[in-house]
């Protein structure tokens, strides 16, 4: 059966893809998230982790590595509140909303490494 399927994820680039990210990598993660987005569910955005980089970052590394490591997140990590944002004044539709979710702050932090 494995002739069938291509082997297209060489084993150097799956080395690659299951490397623990290093502090450089979570401070690029960080640094490189919009810092006049807005904050998650527990009100820290980019900006309270950029300014308290220095104060935060082993802590920050150390959540993002658990996820890594142990493939497991906080539940609270996944949480989102979803906000309807009204596109004109006097909305009174659905249509007239625009949502958006406020993701944690280190869901997105673990996201974008992924993405990287």
């Amino acid at each position: 059966m494995e002739e069938v399927i291509p082997n297209l994820v060489t084993d150097s680039i799956n080395n690659m893809l299951t490397l623990i990210p290093t502090m450089e990598e979570v401070h690029n993660a960080v640094f490189n998230l919009n810092k006049e987005g807005a904050p998650g569910p527990d009100g820290f955005g980019a900006v309270f982790f950029q300014t308290y980089w220095d104060i935060v970052k082993n802590d920050v590394h150390k959540a993002v590595l658990e996820f890594f490591t142990k493939s497991w997140l906080m539940s609270n990590y996944n949480a989102n509140t979803l906000i309807l944002i009204p596109k004109s004044p006097n909305a009174d539709t659905v249509s007239q909303y625009r949502p958006i979710a406020l993701a944690n702050f280190k869901y997105k932090i673990v996201s974008k490494i992924l993405a990287d």
